[in-house]
């Protein structure tokens, strides 16, 4: 029986200069033939509401998949809820207990759902998402690169890995075990060079402006999980994040028993078969309907 996910995201993939993590998790998702992707809703973060929402239909129409269900969702901290809160709380009544909810940006859209059901969280199979930071983050260049995910809606996080449901976080510290920089990059130029350009273009434009000559693959973390776990390691975490820390994406580890407790790996156990699957994937997507 095929996963089925919603995926919440601030994509801004394809938009020239702009992240593009969201946009390869977006691929990935549509590549794997035992994902059902039930819908996407959108949030602010990487950029506007109106420019994560153009971006998402457009990569979606790209692709051949603007029949997907997408839902426009909070444009800043503390939205009331949206039409993609709705969505969010209607499929997750309509599917107890069966839908992974991937969440790659803001929890904004979470929140509103919480709002408009309080049983929202409990009618979910699992919560995965990425963002926060265990300590700061190594060298210069890291430290100047604030949290985004958890901090900018930080009562929404809090909501979040509160919740529950199943909750599995995927850390800055861990996201840094899979770069992407020309060695990654250079497998895609064989089946999808229009993909490729679009992150080489990304990668060069980083490396221009000071930051690291790579791509890191945030996003595409949780979303990995979900289809192959087995490809990280399983730890487990108490944790006890007020959200004033969740403010600054500061994550605060308790003893057994003090917070709640999440899935938080800490590390990716097989490297090889982590990129084995992303390709696979993308190659099926660009087999169907190249960008």
């Amino acid at each position: 029986m095929k996963l089925k996910i919603i995926c919440d995201c601030d994509n801004t993939m394809p938009l020239p200069g702009m992240p593009v993590d969201d946009g390869q998790t977006l691929l990935y998702l549509l590549g794997r033939p035992d994902v059902e992707l039930l819908g996407v809703t959108t949030s602010f973060g990487n950029g506007s509401i109106d420019q994560v929402y153009e971006a998402t239909q457009r990569l979606l129409r790209a692709v051949g998949r603007a029949d997907l269900p997408l839902l426009r969702g909070a444009e800043r901290r503390g939205a009331p809820p949206t039409e993609a809160a709705r969505f969010l709380a209607d499929m997750a009544a309509a599917h107890l207990g069966e839908i992974s909810l991937l969440v790659l940006g803001p929890h904004g859209n979470l929140r509103g759902a919480a709002a408009l059901d309080p049983a929202f969280y409990a009618n979910l199979r699992q919560v995965a998402c990425m963002g926060g930071y265990l300590r700061p983050l190594p060298g210069p260049f890291w430290s100047t690169v604030r949290e985004l995910n958890l901090s900018a809606d930080p009562e929404g996080a809090w909501m979040t890995l509160n919740a529950p449901c199943p909750v599995t976080l995927m850390h800055a510290q861990v996201c840094l075990d899979a770069p992407f920089d020309a060695a990654e990059l250079a497998p895609l130029a064989s089946f999808d060079q229009r993909i490729y350009a679009a992150l080489a273009d990304f990668v060069r434009r980083g490396a221009a402006q000071g930051r690291v000559p790579a791509d890191y693959l945030w996003d595409l973390l949780p979303a990995v999980f979900l289809s192959h776990p087995e490809l990280f390691s399983n730890e487990r975490a108490w944790l006890r994040s007020s959200i004033a820390d969740l403010e600054t994406g500061k994550l605060v580890l308790g003893a057994p028993g003090d917070g709640a407790e999440i899935a938080m790996p800490e590390r990716i156990r097989d490297r090889e078969g982590f990129y084995r699957v992303l390709y696979a994937a993308w190659e099926r997507v660009a087999t169907v309907a190249p960008l």
